[in-house]
C-alpha cells in the first residue's frame, strides 16, 4: 500500500492537486486563521473593544501597588478593576451620544478659579506647577482628568436635572 502512494506521489495528477492545494496560501496565506477572535481583548462594551494594553496602562495610571495585585487576586481585585473600565467606557459612551464637551476656555477657568492655585485670590502658577510636581502629574494628564471629571458631572446634571 505504501508504495501506490509512493507511486501516485510522482504522478502527474498528485502534483497537480498539491499546487491547486498550496495556491491559495501562497497568495492569501493562514494569517486570519491564527489572529481572528478576541485573543487581545478582555471585554466588550457595545461593540467596542477594551484591549489587554487598555487594561495595562489603566492599572499603571491608577498607581496601584503591583504587590497589592498579587497579594489580592484571589479577592478578585482583577474583576474589580475591570468593571472601574468597563464603567468608564460605558461613561464616556453616554457623554458621546449626549454630544457633551468642555471647551478650553471653560477649562482654563476651572483651573485658574480653584481655590489651590490661588494666591492673594489670583492665579499663581508656581502653585499650579508644584501642584504637578508634588503629584507627579503633567499638565496635559492633570486637564485631561479634569475634562473628564467635568464632563462626567455635566452628564450626571443633565441626567439628573429635574430630579431632588
Amino acid at each position: 500500500m505504501l508504495s501506490k502512494l509512493r507511486n501516485f506521489s510522482k504522478s502527474k495528477p498528485a502534483i497537480l492537486l498539491i499546487v491547486i492545494i498550496i495556491i491559495p496560501f501562497v497568495f492569501w496565506g493562514m494569517g486570519s486563521v491564527f489572529s481572528g477572535g478576541n485573543a487581545n481583548n478582555v471585554a466588550k462594551v457595545n461593540n467596542k473593544n477594551i484591549s489587554t494594553q487598555d487594561f495595562i496602562e489603566y492599572v499603571n495610571s491608577s498607581r496601584i501597588n503591583p504587590e497589592d495585585l498579587r497579594n489580592n487576586l484571589d479577592k478578585n481585585i482583577l474583576e474589580e478593576i475591570l468593571s472601574q473600565i468597563i464603567s468608564l467606557q460605558l461613561l464616556k459612551m453616554e457623554i458621546e451620544e449626549a454630544k457633551l464637551i468642555i471647551s478650553d476656555e471653560v477649562l482654563f477657568n476651572k483651573i485658574v478659579k480653584d481655590k489651590k492655585f490661588l494666591e492673594n485670590n489670583k492665579f499663581s502658577r508656581i502653585k499650579y506647577e508644584k501642584f504637578l510636581l508634588e503629584n507627579n502629574e503633567t499638565a496635559p494628564g492633570f486637564e485631561l482628568r479634569l475634562r473628564g471629571r467635568e464632563l462626567q458631572k455635566n452628564l450626571f446634571d443633565y441626567i439628573g436635572a429635574g430630579t431632588s
